[in-house]
């Protein structure tokens, strides 16, 4: 009998060992199955696969800083955004304000173009609202001012809009409508966003970052990393550059002849 109950024993050992393994080797499984939690929050959108140019440390990426641009574009090291000074004494911001002018430039003639069509829409809306006017070249960062654009996770049209966030602010996304892709109704959208953000931070550069990365995320990088200003907060790389590309798409815009091009022309709307 007692040979009976050792060998039992054993078995029940076996078995449990043999059980607890393959839960361990569950348990791991399913670790690895499951995506990464995305700390930038339902917004972020997916970092893009970045020419050379704009990989920090290529041959390429360097030469970009040696792009020349006229000091008196930069002098005298303020640049008004939205009304809100911002200071370029800090080489390092200079430097960053340079490299996306020269990535920029090259496909500025055809967002130029493009601003024919969607500025003398969305200057008035932006006006009604109280945004700056400045917000009209997020646009041009955003889509590209295409009303069409689709980023691999789902945001859609001129301004971008995730899906939920499209909804939280108003505009109808069903399978039979989508809002996203109205032009005049996705720029009160976007006005309200803004504002919301507004009221939160009281700073246009943290609005313009929190549109790419979420207002959680910067309300939280704000207080965590107590910087001076929002544009020194040290952020994934897409969100980094994207308030110079701003600033870039600004100086391009509104000094073409430095950069070979045309000023835009454009009859401007009024709202009834």
């Amino acid at each position: 009998m007692r040979i009976g109950r050792d060998v039992v024993t054993l078995c029940l050992s076996f078995i449990y060992a043999v059980s607890m393994k393959q839960l361990v080797l569950v348990v791991f499984l399913c670790w690895l199955s499951c995506p990464a939690l995305d700390a930038q929050g339902p917004d972020r959108k997916p970092r893009r696969t970045l020419a050379e140019e704009e990989i920090p440390g290529t041959p390429a990426y360097e030469k970009l800083g040696e792009f020349e641009v006229a000091d008196s574009l930069l002098a005298p090291n303020v640049l008004l955004f939205c009304g809100q000074q911002v200071n370029l004494d800090p080489m390092n911001r200079q430097r960053k304000l340079r490299r996306e002018l020269a990535s920029l430039s090259r496909f500025t003639p055809v967002l130029m173009e493009r601003a024919e069509i969607f500025f003398p829409i969305v200057e008035p809306i932006l006006e009604e609202h109280g945004v700056p006017d400045d917000f009209k070249y997020l646009m041009a960062v955003e889509s590209g001012m295409n009303p069409e654009a689709r980023s691999p996770a789902g945001a859609l049209g001129l301004w971008q809009f995730m899906r939920e966030t499209a909804k939280e602010y108003g505009l109808n996304v069903s399978r039979k409508i989508d809002e996203r892709l109205d032009v005049e109704k996705s720029t009160h959208a976007a006005c309200c966003y803004l504002l919301d953000a507004h009221s939160k931070f009281r700073d246009w550069v943290a609005v313009a970052q929190s549109y790419n990365i979420g207002q959680n995320r910067i309300g939280t990088e704000l207080k965590r990393q107590k910087v001076d200003e929002a544009i020194d907060l040290e952020l994934v790389e897409e969100t980094n550059r994207y308030i110079y590309r701003l600033m870039a798409i600004k100086i391009i815009f509104t000094h073409p002849e430095n950069f070979g091009l045309k000023e835009v022309r454009y009859k401007k709307l009024r709202r009834r």
